[in-house]
């Protein structure tokens, strides 16, 4: 029985898969609504029900991500994928959050952004791409399993 690693089984890195889908998860579920009285949130998913548009790329850069990430633990290779596309998901994500808020009609308040309703999806975001940032520093140290 021949015992060795086979290049197509997963050999998952911890963090880059976890981080990624972190991250893919905090963008489809609802970031924020306009008031407390609104019942329509800001949400990746919400764009994607709207026919996405440029939004689907953060869908599927992230999709990349978490696909390499089953193999990053295998392949540097991967890995570099899996950091390349959360990373190019952090962007695009970054940049759909900042055009969402510059939808919303200014208020009189100073921190108005502050006083918005928010939900989980924005600090999951930011907890998965941590992740991701922290896997490739890791990524980067250890020694390549072939």
């Amino acid at each position: 029985m021949d015992d060795s690693p086979r290049w197509y089984r997963p050999a998952p890195d911890a963090l880059l898969l976890t981080g990624s889908a972190t991250a893919l998860f905090g963008y489809l579920i609802p970031w924020f609504r306009a008031s407390r009285l609104h019942q329509w949130s800001y949400s990746g998913w919400t764009y994607l029900e709207a026919e996405g548009g440029w939004t689907w790329l953060v869908v599927v850069s992230l999709v990349i991500a978490v696909l390499a990430g089953l193999w990053a633990g295998r392949s540097v290779a991967c890995a570099k994928l899996a950091v390349g596309a959360a990373v190019a998901g952090m962007f695009l994500a970054g940049a759909v959050v900042a055009v969402s808020l510059g939808a919303l009609p200014e208020r009189d308040s100073i921190n108005w952004v502050g006083e918005l309703p928010f939900g989980m999806g924005m600090p999951l975001m930011a907890v998965g791409f941590g992740a991701v940032v922290a896997g490739a520093l890791g990524v980067v140290r250890r020694p390549v399993q072939e």
